[in-house]
């Protein structure tokens, strides 16, 4: 799904703060359900918090297939490279 992929990449990079290395954004569309993990340079603040949550409901928002969702926090040592990465500071 192209057009989510596309969409995921523009809400990620405006949902940010200097902490989030990566973030990676999937959907399952036959569940209805998206997972949004965002991997971060040191420990989550609470605006890390904030701009997850936003990029969340802004996909919510965008893509009416979407009936549930989670989303994570991971240190930017996990971060593993593949299709999922919408968002990656260079």
């Amino acid at each position: 799904m192209q057009s989510f992929k596309t969409e995921a990449r523009i809400i990620a990079a405006r949902n940010l703060t200097p902490n989030v290395a990566s973030v990676a954004v999937s959907l399952d569309e036959r569940a209805g359900h998206v997972h949004v993990t965002y991997y971060l340079y040191n420990s989550n603040t609470e605006d890390d918090e904030e701009w997850r949550e936003l990029t969340v409901g802004e996909l919510i928002a965008a893509f009416p297939v979407i009936r549930s969702a989670t989303s994570l926090f991971r240190p930017m040592a996990d971060l593993k490279m593949h299709s999922d990465i919408v968002f990656n500071r260079e």
